[in-house]
């Protein structure tokens, strides 16, 4: 029997894209036992009417349970999806991304059973600008932690934001262990973040508890993959801006992100994102990347941008979180890649 899953949707403010993302949840969702916890962080944007329609139509072909909460942040609201789930497993998702893989859900339970190994299955999560988001995420490594396979723009040991990279066009969607994955797909077992007690509250408002997450599950002795055949378009250009709907002093910067996310040339995106700053993050971004930071030494010992890796390696080197620099460790990922990819060719 498959086991039964629970997903958890949390959402703040993202109106303009909730009715694209929840439909192409239901059209592409066709596994036999799985519910949707949505979560609404306290919006202010009409996002409440879109989710009791989505809700009351039931689109979804499993229950739909929406939560209602005052504004506190992302992972306290994964905190209240994860007390109300019952599934075997949980799959974290984001407002603002859409899968765009039919049969998605199974594709990663297959993977999470194959071995008990396996903690964690994240998608390949591509930006509608055309680049790459996430193929996994590098974090224990001289480089420091970076979205996979960004290219760091920053000298090796003096980076100042984990967010400064070059992003390339999707790469050839392999299967692969990775260090962590970013929440927009995420798939883990509800007993194993029980026995983590939860999303890491620290890092409020948003950004860095699934990071974080992964760590832990590696943290247990389980091991992290991304599923890239798993495809979800992280759809920034549609959203409202992060904190509220935003006023008139936005509306150009968001009108800018609608066209780096149409189906335009690479080349005219590419453009269009320079221009206007889209890759450069706000002050307020800053200062609360840098509070994300100073948490993450204080709960890991190794600063995330630029690690020590002698620390590291005196902390965590006879743990799963450097799986990368131990051969057994290395070895093992690879046969449940190469087990997955035999049981793929053969269901083909």
């Amino acid at each position: 029997m498959p086991p039964p899953v629970s997903l958890l949707l949390p959402n703040r403010n993202n109106a303009p894209v909730l009715e694209l993302a929840l439909g192409r949840l239901a059209e592409h969702t066709t596994y036999p036992d799985v519910e949707l916890i949505v979560i609404d962080d306290g919006s202010d944007d009409g996002s409440l009417e879109i989710l009791r329609a989505f809700r009351d139509a039931r689109r979804f072909p499993g229950e739909v349970h929406l939560l209602e909460r005052e504004h506190s942040g992302v992972a306290p609201s994964l905190n209240a999806g994860l007390e109300r789930a019952r599934g075997e497993l949980v799959v974290s998702l984001d407002g603002d991304a859409t899968i765009e893989t039919h049969g998605w859900l199974e594709r990663m339970v297959r993977l999470s059973r194959l071995d008990p190994l396996v903690g964690a299955v994240s998608a390949g999560v591509v930006l509608d600008t055309g680049r790459v988001h996430a193929y996994g995420v590098d974090v224990v490594g001289p480089e420091g932690l970076h979205d996979r396979p960004t290219l760091i723009t920053e000298p090796v040991g003096a980076r100042t934001l984990h967010v400064n990279v070059r992003r390339p066009p999707p790469p050839q969607p392999d299967l692969a262990e990775v260090d962590a994955a970013i929440g927009c797909c995420l798939l883990f077992p509800r007993a194993a973040i029980a026995e983590l007690g939860g999303y890491d509250t620290g890092y409020a408002p948003v950004w860095f508890e699934d990071l974080d997450l992964s760590l832990g599950l590696r943290r247990l002795g389980l091991k992290v993959f991304c599923l890239p055949e798993v495809r979800v378009l992280h759809r920034q250009s549609l959203r409202n801006p992060r904190g509220g709907a935003g006023g008139p002093g936005r509306r150009g910067g968001r009108a800018l992100r609608r066209a780096a996310g149409r189906a335009l040339p690479q080349g005219v995106k590419d453009r269009v994102v320079a221009a206007a700053g889209l890759d450069r993050p706000s002050e307020e971004t800053v200062a609360r990347l840098r509070r994300h930071y100073a948490h993450w030494r204080e709960r890991w010992g190794f600063d995330p941008v630029n690690p020590d890796m002698d620390e590291v390696m005196r902390r965590w080197g006879d743990t799963e979180l450097c799986w990368a620099y131990d051969p057994a460790r290395l070895r093992a990922g690879a046969e449940i890649v190469g087990r997955y990819e035999a049981t793929a060719a053969a269901s083909r």
